[in-house]
């Protein structure tokens, strides 16, 4: 059994009648010799999760509520239900596919079962089929979920970890919930001497400047603005650049903020690889430079046609890992949130690039400075019966009525870099279908593949108009980026 951490809780109580919680996974797939028409797909991916269930704990964990608080358990798993076929609609092109996607992620997983299904849709054009794998945010993040794909394949590159299933009583959970409040005392000092940790670090490092430079980062921008001035003025050459976690507390109007509601889609970017890293390599920085970039340059355009580009950066929330590979909680959401200025106020490709590169390095080293590593932790110890009620509340309330705390979201998570099987089928296309918090519309999905980086902008079709224009964009902004090198 797991406790949700408040983190898991919030996304989690994104259920409502409004808004989902979920995220998906897509593979599509090839069959490198022609389709066996005698072949039942469906059989085939409940044998092989049936055979691998042991190294999958969170597809074995079903939800119990327990006082305050809620765990992860384990339970029998019917795979009956749990895996299904879908037949897309003739001709199986990306309409009809995207389509059928869109339909699944709009349907809410059931609380009363293991939250996750698997989807194996037929009738592509080419004769290629897809998996989407659907699972609650609450259970899992996109790095989790890259790991299941993998674990599924017909040779994993990890090693897997057989835990074998032992579904638990009531009062085995209970007993459970009862030790982790008694303990509770004790992880709380484990937290605190963990923090005078980092506290020392930090005076090691940026000696006097240790105090405000913490305030600077930890204040919202334009009220952190004056500390930050000031101990960048006073700061050692050797260390970093010291700004604010979040660049401003109001950031700019745009067509990507709303009400979000469960009418969802979805518009994939295919891109080289090898294009996003030459581009990088222009000011010597990487791909996630290149990529915001790229993605910069797309929101740019679009807003030039549905009401005007801002005078001010739009801000982006981005996750950033908290996994070092020693963490208990394997299957957890093991992230936080970045917020980062995107330079979709600038014309100029090398002035963006520029822009996107400085960005995401001050962002980057301003969150090392900070004990990021201990808020799950801290997260953990808040009970999520009181963090579900705002949750919801913010998922039901009208945007005009809610703080915008930032314009889009963006995140990129490392995919195979060798391309899986599945009964002997290559994994040809993959990417992610995302999860839309209150008030932003837009979410930035890029996952890899081997040689290709799949870019998929999941918005609400309420608050984001001409959505499908988003892909084409891209590859504009990036074949921009790669002139210049």
């Amino acid at each position: 059994m797991q406790l949700l951490s408040g983190l898991d809780e919030m996304f989690l109580s994104y259920d409502t009648t409004m808004t989902t919680g979920h995220i998906g996974g897509v593979a599509v797939l090839t069959p490198s010799n022609g389709d066996d028409p005698s072949r039942d797909h469906v059989a085939f991916v409940r044998e092989r999760i049936a055979e691998r269930l042991d190294t999958l704990p969170p597809l074995r964990w079903q939800l119990m509520p327990v006082g305050l608080e809620k765990y992860w358990v384990e339970t029998e798993v019917d795979l009956d239900y749990h895996v299904v076929g879908v037949q897309v609609p003739w001709p199986g092109n990306e309409t009809e596919f995207h389509a059928s996607l869109d339909e699944i992620m709009s349907v809410w997983l059931e609380r009363h079962r293991p939250m996750w299904r698997l989807y194996v849709l037929e009738g592509l054009s080419g004769g290629r089929r897809a998996y989407l794998l659907k699972i609650s945010h609450g259970l899992a993040d996109g790095g989790a979920m890259t790991a299941i794909f993998d674990l599924l394949s017909d040779e994993p590159t990890q090693t897997p970890v057989s835990e074998p299933a032992k579904p638990e009583r009531f009062d085995q959970v209970l007993q459970a919930a009862m030790q982790n409040f008694m303990a509770k005392p004790a992880k709380m000092a484990k937290i605190f001497n963990q923090l005078m940790t980092w506290m020392r670090e930090r005076v090691e490092e940026e000696k006097v400047h240790a105090l405000p430079s913490a305030m600077a980062r930890m204040m919202p921008g334009e009220m952190g603005a004056p500390i930050a001035a000031m101990v960048n003025l006073m700061r050692p050459a050797a260390t970093p650049e010291v700004a604010s976690m979040m660049p401003t507390i109001m950031p700019p109007p745009s067509p990507f903020n709303g009400t979000v509601t469960r009418r969802v889609s979805i518009s994939v970017a295919n891109l080289p690889l090898a294009d996003l890293r030459k581009a990088g390599k222009v000011l010597g920085g990487s791909i996630n430079d290149a990529l915001l970039a790229a993605c910069s340059s797309a929101l740019r355009r679009y807003m030039e046609t549905h009401g005007g580009v801002p005078d001010r950066p739009l801000m982006a929330s981005t996750p950033i890992s908290l996994r070092s590979g020693e963490e208990e909680e394997r299957w957890a959401n093991q992230m936080w949130m970045l917020f980062l200025n995107l330079p979709t106020h600038l014309d100029d490709p090398y002035e963006r690039l520029t822009y996107a590169h400085r960005a995401a390095s001050v962002a980057k080293a301003n969150w090392d400075r900070l004990p990021g590593h201990l808020l799950r932790d801290v997260s953990s110890m808040v009970p999520g019966a009181l963090i579900a009620p705002v949750s919801q509340m913010m998922a039901v309330t009208p945007a005009e009525m809610l703080p915008k705390l930032y314009n889009v979201s963006v995140s990129n998570v490392k995919g195979p870099q060798v391309r899986p099987t599945y009964g002997g089928e290559d994994m040809t296309d993959f990417f992610v279908y995302g999860f839309l918090p209150p008030t932003c519309g837009l979410l930035v999905g890029a996952i890899s593949l081997v040689d290709r980086m799949y870019v998929t902008y999941t918005g609400c079709l309420d608050v984001v108009r001409d959505l499908d224009q988003l892909a084409g964009l891209t590859q504009q902004g990036l074949d921009e980026l790669v002139a210049l090198s």
